[in-house]
């Protein structure tokens, strides 16, 4: 991978000890609208493709109760090692680490993708949707939460994308669902709103 996703998975390895309760507030608020909006089944095949610390993972787990298969995926190796330990008595989950545009999945692998406060970060988006195209299954859902690069927050958005090591590149709704659609994927549910300085994007998706 090239240097800028590599500098983000440097930056988050270094601050992985620390993220949960730095961030607190953003990840409740995030999290919580994400399971608001999930449907999962004890049948689905799931990959949380930037998992994190799984947190998302132990949430969607006490609310959906196990899957037929749950593989979380992080290319940052701290992070990581945070969410085994947080996981460590959960049973048959997966972890990998696969930066998101190498993604080594057979075709037609997972019903389920969870992709939250993560797209942004992704060097090449169309490769990575290339690759959620490819290993979901037909019917299979995409779900996306992410930054809305719309309104006051492009501001802020350039702030931060000055000022961080990480690779910032956050898109508009019409912006995402075209590149969606450039990979076949359907929009079936959408909606946009604001958190304090933050605005936010959601969107579900079925491969066709």
């Amino acid at each position: 991978m090239n240097s800028a996703a590599k500098n983000t998975v440097r930056y988050y390895d270094k601050l992985a000890n620390r993220y949960d309760k730095q961030y607190q507030t953003y990840l409740n608020h995030t999290h919580e609208k994400l399971l608001d909006k999930i449907e999962l089944s004890p049948e689905d095949e799931v990959l949380d493709c930037s998992a994190g610390t799984g947190l998302l993972a132990h949430e969607i787990m006490e609310k959906f109760g196990s899957f037929k298969r749950l593989v979380l995926n992080d290319p940052a190796p701290n992070m990581q090692e945070r969410a085994k330990y947080r996981l460590r008595y959960a049973k048959d989950v997966e972890f990998t680490s696969h930066f998101t545009e190498e993604l080594p999945f057979e075709n037609e692998t997972f019903t389920q993708i969870i992709c939250l406060n993560s797209f942004h970060y992704y060097t090449d988006q169309d490769r990575v949707l290339k690759n959620f195209s490819r290993i979901l299954k037909p019917g299979g859902t995409l779900w996306m939460l992410d930054w809305n690069r719309t309104g006051s927050f492009k501001i802020a958005n350039k702030f931060i994308d000055w000022l961080s090591p990480e690779n910032i590149n956050s898109r508009t709704l019409p912006e995402l669902k075209s590149l969606l659609a450039d990979h076949e994927f359907d929009v079936v549910d959408e909606d946009t709103w604001g958190y304090r300085w933050w605005n936010f994007l959601f969107v579900r998706c079925e491969a066709v």
